[in-house]
């Protein structure tokens, strides 16, 4: 044994083993200490990303999709009441349809007038803010939405066909024999005169209310007018079959 040697000596001291790394480690390891956080927060977002857009990829687009557009007010229960009816009566082959449905609360002009003579005495009003706003969302439908077939009240159809021009006429669609008593002018035909006559989840649209289909051909469709042509053709099936009551 070495004289000079201390006992405990075979084992080397903190400090005394170095490893030698290549390049490309040196680099990761100077990279990782000055850029750690920025690189997990990149991950993170990166991610988030692209679960997402995943998500919408595998998303199932709705076979339908819906408007309400009139003074009516729902309750949630009542929307999803609508909702199952119409999934319902809209599938084919034995399945529900899906679809998406919004309810856009409008009055036109003469009917806020009314409104506010009718509770001149407790106060009520309409909001006009609201209903400016909810007009250019039924413009911006009209011009550039998916939804064909709409539920409204006539007098606000009336108003909107005057100003846009974009429903079709409804009585090719009726089946032969309807009474004149079931359209309301040239472009709705009332509720009870459709396979919704006697569903519950109906009675909660207002009396009058009628269905409207819309042309779906516009200039901003110009050069996707076949595929768009295709689309309204769907609707225009589906709004045949909600008209063949017995």
């Amino acid at each position: 044994m070495d004289p000079q040697r201390e006992p405990g000596r075979d084992k080397l001291e903190g400090g005394e083993l170095h490893v030698n790394h290549g390049k490309a480690w040196r680099w990761f390891e100077n990279f990782w200490y000055h850029y750690k956080w920025h690189t997990i927060f990149a991950a993170i977002i990166v991610f988030t990303v692209l679960f997402c857009t995943l998500s919408m990829c595998r998303r199932k687009e709705p076979d339908y999709y819906f408007y309400y557009v009139g003074p009516g007010e729902f309750t949630s229960s009542q929307q999803r009441a609508i909702i199952n009816s119409l999934g319902e009566k809209s599938g084919e082959d034995g399945r529900d349809a899906t679809l998406s449905i919004s309810f856009l609360f409008l009055m036109t002009n003469d009917q806020i007038a009314r409104f506010g003579e009718e509770h001149a005495d407790d106060g009520l009003t309409v909001s006009g803010a609201q209903i400016m706003q909810n007009r250019d969302l039924l413009s911006d439908e009209i011009m550039t939405g998916n939804a064909i077939i709409f539920f409204m009240d006539p007098e606000v159809l009336a108003e909107t066909q005057e100003s846009s021009g974009a429903f079709l006429e409804i009585r090719p669609f009726a089946p032969e024999g309807t009474p004149d008593e079931a359209f309301s002018g040239e472009y709705g035909i009332k509720l009870n005169y459709t396979v919704f006559a006697s569903d519950p989840a109906f009675a909660a649209f207002p009396e009058g209310t009628v269905i409207a289909i819309r042309n779906g051909v516009s200039a901003l469709t110009l050069f996707q007018r076949d595929k768009a042509l295709e689309n309204r053709a769907r609707y225009e099936a589906l709004l045949k079959r909600w008209l063949l009551t017995e």
